[in-house]
């Protein structure tokens, strides 16, 4: 019997080894420790490299630079409409565990961080990845990996041009795929996507961004009325013929008019929904894509998970209901499978480069 034993253990130890030393299990083995620091635990790393973290201008676009000491495949991590951007603890906790894993992470500065879409913040990372990609610190191609609404900007910055070939993979975990798919959810709680009705419970902050981001991408002559209108102080009769439309479509109950609501919209608003949204530019992503998104995200419908899947040839969609939105849900830590499908999506970010 100790003999048996003996030959169990050493045959155990020799299964570690051999999983450590292949790329493939060395990937899975830095994602455990990853995403169990990204969802707040605490885990002993006694052979991770010293990682240290310094603002940076990389390709014109400042941020926060992490580097583990040593020439490293980069990343480029997008925060959504955080308002702390490169300082909200979840993005440094974040982005020292990818660099623990010996990988160099920028994280930018963007005009997201104040719910603000401009068309800078898509250079911006266009930019950074170039400049990253050519940095003598780093070592082979980027990944983009996106959060939120920052997940969508990295889908839409990696079909530009001025990227291709550059790419390792694109990852997003709660993105949106269409502005108009969101505003169909939003505005009237029903995503429908290839003609499935997937219902949407959403958070209230989450018709509040909404409507800042419209009001936002509106013609500059109409925002303040479509403000007072969308606040209840003006009523919709009262509002020159442009801001109707745009308070129609804000305001729409029927998800099957949405679509038809958004081609009535001023041309320079319509051209703006395109610029930031992925379904545009689907064609022109080179890299391969992975998406995580959760059943119950009360702030990106989960209807824009299964459009992005459905709309990028070849994209995986990890779905998982352990996050509230890009959060870990405290009352569901315990759900294996969730946290088995969440360590899978990381294996591949950290796969790409391994």
């Amino acid at each position: 019997m100790r003999r048996t034993g003996r030959r169990v253990l050493v045959a155990a130890t020799v299964v570690v080894v051999v999983v450590s030393v292949l790329p493939a299990g060395r990937a899975r083995v830095k994602a455990a420790f990853v995403l169990a620091e990204a969802l707040g635990v605490d885990v002993p790393r006694p052979l991770a490299p010293e990682v240290s973290r310094r603002r940076a201008e990389i390709g014109g676009t400042s941020g926060d630079l992490y580097l583990p000491g040593k020439p490293a495949p980069p990343i480029v991590l997008v925060p959504g409409a955080a308002p702390k951007g490169p300082d909200d603890e979840r993005v440094v906790r974040l982005a020292f565990s990818l660099a623990r894993a010996g990988r160099a992470v920028f994280v930018p500065e963007l005009a997201l961080a104040r719910r603000e879409f401009v068309t800078s913040d898509i250079d911006g990372l266009v930019t950074a990845t170039r400049a990253l990609d050519d940095d003598p610190r780093t070592a082979g191609p980027p990944v983009l990996l996106g959060f939120s609404y920052g997940g969508s900007f990295a889908l839409v910055a990696a079909a530009d041009p001025r990227l291709d070939g550059r790419l390792e993979l694109v990852a997003t975990f709660g993105a949106y795929f269409d502005l108009v798919g969101v505003a169909q959810a939003v505005t009237t709680g029903t995503s429908l996507v290839a003609g499935r009705e997937l219902e949407w419970d959403a958070h209230p902050d989450a018709t509040k961004v909404f409507r800042e981001v419209i009001v936002g991408l509106a013609p500059s002559e109409v925002r303040r009325a479509l403000r007072r209108a969308l606040d209840g102080d003006v009523a919709e009769v009262d509002l020159p013929p442009e801001a109707r439309s745009i308070y129609e479509f804000a305001t729409n109950s029927d998800p099957a008019r949405t679509f038809e609501l958004a081609s009535l919209l001023p041309d320079a608003m319509r051209t703006r929904l395109e610029e930031f949204s992925p379904s545009s530019v689907a064609g022109g992503v080179g890299a391969p894509v992975v998406a995580l998104h959760s059943t119950d995200d009360p702030v990106v419908p989960y209807g824009e998970g299964v459009r992005l899947a459905e709309g990028i040839d070849g994209a995986r969609l990890v779905t998982v209901s352990l996050f509230r939105h890009v959060d870990p849900d405290g009352g569901r830590l315990g759900a294996i499978p969730d946290f088995i499908r969440s360590w899978r999506f990381t294996s591949w970010i950290i796969a790409a480069q391994e």
